[in-house]
C-alpha cells in the first residue's frame, strides 16, 4: 500500500521554531517503508523496490507502519554516498526510481 511521502518545500529565510526539530538534508532518496500487507518498500515516485533491500526485510514492524524517510547508504567513515546508493537502483542516465 503507497501512500504519498511527505516532501521537502521551499522557504525564503530560515526555519526557526522552538517547537520544532529539524535537521540537516543528506543526499538520499526519499524512501517509503510499509507494511500495511507486506513488506513493501517504495520511492517517492511509487516505484517499489523492495527487492532492491533484501537486508531490511529482517525489521521488525508492526503490520500496519508506514515509515517515510530519507534513505542513505554511508561509506566506510559515516558519510552518505550517493553513488553507492544510486548502484542500488542500476542507474541509466542520470535516472533514478
Amino acid at each position: 500500500m503507497f501512500v504519498s511521502p511527505m516532501l521537502l518545500h521551499k522557504i525564503d529565510k530560515p526555519f526557526d521554531d522552538d517547537e520544532w526539530l529539524s535537521e540537516l538534508k543528506l543526499d538520499g532518496i526519499r524512501f517509503l517503508y510499509s507494511t500495511m500487507n507486506r513488506f513493501n518498500f517504495y520511492t517517492r515516485h511509487e516505484n517499489e523496490v523492495t527487492e532492491r533491500f533484501p537486508e531490511l526485510m529482517n525489521a521488525q514492524m508492526p503490520k500496519g507502519t508506514i515509515l517515510d524517510g530519507e534513505l542513505i547508504i554511508s561509506d566506510g567513515d559515516g558519510k552518505p554516498d550517493f553513488e553507492q546508493l544510486m548502484s542500488r537502483f542500476q542507474v541509466i542516465y542520470g535516472e533514478y526510481p
